[in-house]
This record gives C-alpha cells, structure tokens and sequence, in this order.
C-alpha cells in the first residue's frame, strides 16, 4: 500500500496570472456588448484581484441581460487552489452579441471567511488591500437551469485555477 500527500503551491504572481486572464475574457466581452467602459472593467479586475489575494474569492460570474430583462449569455469562473497539471489556455471566444440598453452584471462569490467578518471588519479588509467597489450580497439566481452550459477553458499557473463555464 502507497500512502502520500500532496501540497499545493502557488504564490500571489499565480494567482494575478490567472485572474488577469479572467480580466481579458471581460475586457473583450465588455467591449463586445458596449455595456462597460474601460475604467469600470480595469476596478473591477482590481477588487478580483485583490480578493484572490487574500484567498477570499471562490467564483466569479458575468451575467449579459438584454433590455427586458431576459438572460442572454453568462460565463462561471470557478477558483480552483488545487490545479496542479491543469493546462491553460489562452482567454477567447468573447464576441457577446452588442447589447444596447441591456446590462452586464458581475457577481463575485466570496467564501464564508469574508462572510463572517462583520461590517467593520470587511471595512477594514477593504481599506487595507485597497478593494474600492460595493461588493453586496445579491438575489439574483446563478443556477443558469435553463440555459446550456460547457465547461470550455482553463486558466492556471502552478496549483491556482479558474475553470471556464459558458451559458447560452
């Protein structure tokens, strides 16, 4: 009988890797639905980053809604801390349908850690690695039961991951 373990390393420089290649999926889809502007995109990123960082973000969802409110397309990005071997692939396949009057919603899903710090302690989490946006606990339902999805990309360096879910 073999027993072992195995540990996960990776560093902050891997962590920014892969959330930046989850930053150039928005920027392209950003400028393909006309809904963002580049500043909006670049704090976005920024606070992702940040809470990466400090191993709080779990997933990260984009949302594209058309004017009446309908789902139009939507991609999951789920963090994963044990993505040893994965292979990465190059951000793409961004081109979302020009969406005037529609809305792109972000939602960021933190762990339980983030959580249970109460108002003043998120506060000061947010003050001291600098996270400028709301960040606020949201209703809207992710489950995407009718829509299709693929798994359709990897992003890694070393054991830090985000798999590619896409939504139509």
């Amino acid at each position: 009988m073999t027993t072992g373990t195995q540990t996960t390393t990776f560093t902050i420089a891997d962590v920014r890797k892969v959330v930046n290649n989850f930053g150039a999926d928005y920027f392209m889809i950003a400028q393909s639905t006309g809904l963002r502007s580049r500043t909006e995109v670049e704090e976005t990123i920024a606070d992702l980053t940040l809470f990466a960082d400090e191993g709080y973000l779990l997933a990260v969802v984009i949302i594209l809604w058309d004017a009446q409110g309908n789902k139009i397309r939507a991609r999951r990005y789920v963090v994963s801390r044990t993505a040893v071997g994965w292979r990465s692939d190059d951000p793409g396949g961004n081109n979302w349908p020009r969406t005037p009057n529609g809305r792109l919603q972000i939602i960021a899903t933190l762990s339980d850690a983030w959580w249970e710090l109460d108002e003043n302690q998120q506060q000061s989490v947010k003050q001291r690695v600098g996270i400028i946006g709301g960040w606020s606990h949201t209703s809207t339902d992710t489950s995407f039961r009718d829509m299709n999805g693929t798994q359709d990309r990897q992003f890694a360096s070393n054991g830090f991951g985000m798999q590619r879910w896409t939504y139509q």
